[in-house]
C-alpha cells in the first residue's frame, strides 16, 4: 500500500524534541502549523515562535536583527526549543509568522491575564501601524487593544478589517476577554449601543464618552447638566467629586458629576445606562489657561470615585502602551510586507512589554531590562519563568 500524499514517511520522521514541562513553549505546542505536512519542513512553529519572542524580548526591532540575535544565543535556545536544523533564516522566519492567523496566538495574552484578580479599568483604543503602508489598497493596518491599567498590560489584540472600523472590531475584541467586575472605557467613536450590549453581556460595566457622533444624545445630556447647574444641583440626584492636581508648575483641576438617567430622553436604548457625567478640566500654567468639558453614559450607579477614576486611568493606553511600542520597540519604524505578520509581530512586542512590565527584580527602564536580557542567559530564564 502507497504513502498517503502529504503525509511524512515514519522512518524519516524526526524525533520530537522534550520541551520543559514547567516553560512558556508548552504554550505554543497549541498552535497550529499552517503548512502543509513535508519532510522538507526543517523547523516547527513552536520554535519560529518561540525565536521571534525572545528576540522581541531582547530588543530586536525587525526580522533580520531578529535572525542575527538567535544566532547569537542559539545554544540557550536550544535548551527550550528544538534547533537540530539550525536557526531559522529571516525569511523563514517572517513567512512562517505570517501565515499563522492572529487569533491562534490569542490565547498567549491569556497566560498573562489569567492571574489578574482585579481587573479595574480596561481602556479599549487602537493604534496604527505607520510602518504598514504599502499594499495596494494604501491602508495601514490598525489594531485594537484592550489595556489592564492596573496590570499594567495589553490583555487582547484585534485586526479592524480594512474595509470596517474599530466599531465592528470592538464586540470580537470583548468576547476574547475575561471582564467579569471590569470597568470598560473608550473613546467616543466605540459609543455605540451595540457595544453597551456587549460589555453588559460580559459582566463589566461602562463609561462612553459622548461627542458630535451622537449630537442629539449629547445635546439631551447638554440639558440635564444645565438644569441641574440651574439649580445648584439641589433636589435632584447627582454625586460630584473635585480634584486639584499641581505638576511641574501646572495646575490641574477637574469636577467630576453624575446625574441620574431617567430623564435622558432614549435612555432604555442603550443598556443598563444609569447615569449621565460631566468632566470639566481647567488647566493654568503661568499666563495660559485652558478650560474642556467631556460628557458621558455609564453604567455605574452614581459610583462617582470609580467613574473619576477609570475616566482619567483611559489615557493610560496612550501614555504606557502606544507610547513604548513607539519607543521601546520602534513600531512605526518598522517596514512591513505581510499583513498578518505585521500583526503577530506587534502582538509579540505587547506580549515582550508585558514581561518587561511584571519582572520587578531589576530597579530600571524597560529598555535597560531587554538590554540585561540580552547580555544575562539566568535573566531570561528568570524572566520565562517567573513572569508567565
Amino acid at each position: 500500500m502507497g504513502q498517503k500524499k502529504g503525509v511524512v514517511p515514519a522512518h524519516i520522521q524526526k524525533k520530537a524534541f522534550s520541551h520543559p514541562k514547567e516553560s512558556w513553549v508548552s504554550v505554543l505546542k497549541k498552535i497550529e502549523d499552517p503548512r502543509q505536512s513535508s519532510c522538507n519542513t526543517r523547523h516547527s512553529v513552536v520554535s519560529i515562535i518561540f525565536i521571534v519572542f525572545i528576540g522581541v524580548l531582547c530588543g530586536a526591532k525587525n526580522w533580520e536583527e531578529i535572525y542575527y540575535l538567535a544566532e547569537g544565543i542559539a545554544d540557550w535556545l536550544s535548551s527550550y526549543v528544538d534547533l537540530s536544523s539550525g536557526v531559522p533564516s529571516k525569511w523563514t522566519l517572517e513567512r512562517v509568522t505570517s501565515l499563522i492567523p492572529t487569533d491562534q496566538l490569542q490565547p498567549l495574552f491569556k497566560e498573562f491575564s489569567h492571574n489578574i484578580k482585579k481587573r479595574g479599568t480596561v481602556a479599549i483604543d487602537g493604534k496604527t501601524l505607520r510602518g504598514s503602508r504599502g499594499w495596494v489598497e494604501k491602508r495601514p493596518l490598525h489594531l485594537l487593544h484592550a489595556w489592564s491599567v492596573e496590570e499594567g498590560i495589553c490583555i487582547g489584540q484585534v485586526s479592524v478589517d480594512k474595509k470596517s472600523n474599530e466599531i465592528t472590531a470592538f464586540p470580537t475584541l470583548i468576547s476574547q476577554l475575561e471582564l467579569k467586575g471590569a470597568v470598560v472605557t473608550t473613546d467616543a467613536l466605540n459609543t455605540q449601543k451595540n457595544s453597551a450590549n456587549t460589555v453588559i453581556n460580559a459582566g463589566a460595566d461602562y463609561i462612553f464618552p459622548v461627542k458630535e457622533n451622537h449630537s442629539g444624545l449629547l445635546e439631551d445630556i447638554q440639558l440635564l447638566f444645565t438644569d441641574a447647574d440651574a439649580t445648584d444641583f439641589r433636589g435632584i440626584d447627582a454625586a460630584q467629586k473635585d480634584t486639584v492636581d499641581k505638576v511641574g508648575g501646572r495646575v490641574e483641576s477637574r469636577s467630576y458629576a453624575l446625574l441620574s438617567a431617567e430623564g435622558l430622553p432614549h435612555a432604555s436604548e442603550w443598556k443598563n445606562c444609569h447615569c449621565v457625567g460631566r468632566i470639566i478640566r481647567k488647566r493654568s500654567k503661568g499666563e495660559k489657561k485652558s478650560e474642556e468639558i467631556c460628557y458621558y453614559i455609564t453604567s455605574l450607579d452614581f459610583d462617582i470615585e470609580q467613574f473619576a477614576k477609570s475616566s482619567r486611568e483611559h489615557w493610560s493606553v496612550e501614555n504606557e502602551l502606544h507610547w513604548s511600542l513607539d519607543v521601546i520597540f520602534r513600531e512605526d519604524y518598522h517596514r512591513y510586507q505581510q499583513r498578518i505578520g505585521a500583526a503577530n509581530l506587534s502582538l509579540m512586542r505587547k506580549l515582550a512589554l508585558a514581561t518587561l512590565t511584571r519582572d520587578k527584580t531589576l530597579k530600571c527602564g524597560r529598555a535597560t531590562k531587554q538590554v540585561r536580557a540580552l547580555a544575562s542567559s539566568s535573566y531570561r530564564d528568570h524572566l520565562l519563568k517567573n513572569c508567565f
